[in-house]
């Protein structure tokens, strides 16, 4: 192998499939990168054996071949070097990265020996714009578990159904889901990409409008396509809860509120449900419907806090407790400028929704409070 290549691109790449490199492994080479050089190309290649990346992109080369190298050393070199162009080859089994001031080696692993991506059918695809995609998991992989036991919702739901493609996380204590239309037909699909995952891809997706990403999934894998780069995924077997069944059709009272002023104030109030260390929980935020309008409050060990919200009230009064964290992670999630809110008991689910856009729902279980 004898390459030139500009630095940029190689730093551009090996940021992209850092993604799947594997960083406590009984298998060394699972730290590398396989690093090929043909037909003018460069292409990058990690494998974790749960989620494999390859990114191409164009080189001047003198002399084709692979090897695998360590990425992470690979990467510390690269980000500490200036030049607009550096040269690769292999000599006595040694990785050479030559730039104008200096020469860097590197020990290389058998590239034969460097597990290949899986080949891929895809049985059904979706294209969509990358900004698009990248608001959707924003907006619904906090809400994915990581309790270990429940594997099933440690992955989000991907799912086509009548031309709309939803993303749904659950937790047992929230559920967010976002929707889009496609303007194109698409086959109905769905599948459970692993959470991980879907945050790993949030570092590569660009929010460039004219930018896509194509989806491709089949029985046992995903596939995501942006630009020069595929990613391909495992997907978590099992079945999805049925979601539909604790999302509220109904509600007894319902409140509309500034979502920047309903945020501002959970988190000063938050600050006093600081951690019980006596009963190893957190104290509830409450939330007070009633004519004043929304009225929080917060008692524990620190002190107490109380804040009133000016809002739009319908229905009856109610008084309810939250851990705040599930709400103001949801508000961060939210553009819109304005929210409703919809309950049905002060033990029931809660729905958090713009009152503009449907395409995005928030459900979050209140936690019971003392009277």
């Amino acid at each position: 192998m004898n390459i030139k290549c500009d630095l940029k691109e190689l730093i551009n790449g090996l940021n992209i499939v850092s993604i799947a490199t594997s960083v406590r492994t009984t298998m060394p080479i699972l730290e590398g990168v396989l690093i090929e050089a043909y037909q003018d190309k460069l292409k990058l290649t990690t494998n974790n054996l749960e989620l494999g990346c390859e990114h191409t992109f164009d080189c001047e080369i003198k002399e084709e071949g692979k090897t695998v190298v360590d990425i992470k050393m690979l990467n510390e070199i690269v980000r500490k070097i200036e030049d607009e162009k550096v040269e690769i080859y292999i000599e006595d089994n040694l990785f050479i990265l030559k730039s104008v001031n200096g020469v860097f080696k590197l020990a290389t692993m058998n590239a034969n020996d460097y597990p290949k991506l899986p080949v891929f059918n895809v049985e059904s695809t979706i294209e969509l714009n990358q900004n698009i995609f990248k608001d959707m998991v924003k907006r619904t992989t906090f809400c994915v578990s990581s309790d270990e036991n429940r594997p099933i919702y440690n992955g989000a739901l991907v799912k086509v159904e009548n031309n709309i493609l939803t993303i749904v996380a659950v937790d047992g204590f929230r559920l967010a889901l976002r929707k889009n239309l496609s303007e194109k037909n698409i086959n109905d699909f769905k599948a459970i990409i692993p959470g991980k995952v879907l945050n790993d891809l949030l570092k590569i997706l660009n929010e460039d409008e004219e930018s896509l990403i194509k989806i491709g999934v089949n029985k046992n894998q995903a596939l995501f396509q942006i630009g020069d780069s595929i990613i391909i995924s495992r997907i978590i077997e099992g079945d999805f809860l049925n979601y539909n069944t604790i999302i509220p059709e109904n509600y007894e009272t319902k409140v509309r509120v500034k979502t920047k002023n309903l945020l501002d104030s959970f988190e000063r109030v938050a600050l006093f449900a600081r951690e019980n260390k006596e009963k190893d929980k957190k104290s509830p935020v409450k939330m007070k419907i009633g004519i004043d309008g929304i009225v929080l409050s917060c008692v524990s060990d620190t002190g107490d806090a109380k804040e009133v919200i000016s809002s739009v009230v319908e229905g009856n009064d109610i008084e309810i407790g939250f851990n705040p964290r599930y709400v103001i992670e949801a508000l961060k999630a939210i553009d819109d400028n304005e929210i409703s809110i919809e309950f049905t008991s002060s033990i029931s689910p809660v729905l958090i929704k713009p009152t503009v856009n449907n395409d995005y729902i928030y459900v979050v279980l209140p936690i019971k409070i003392k009277q």
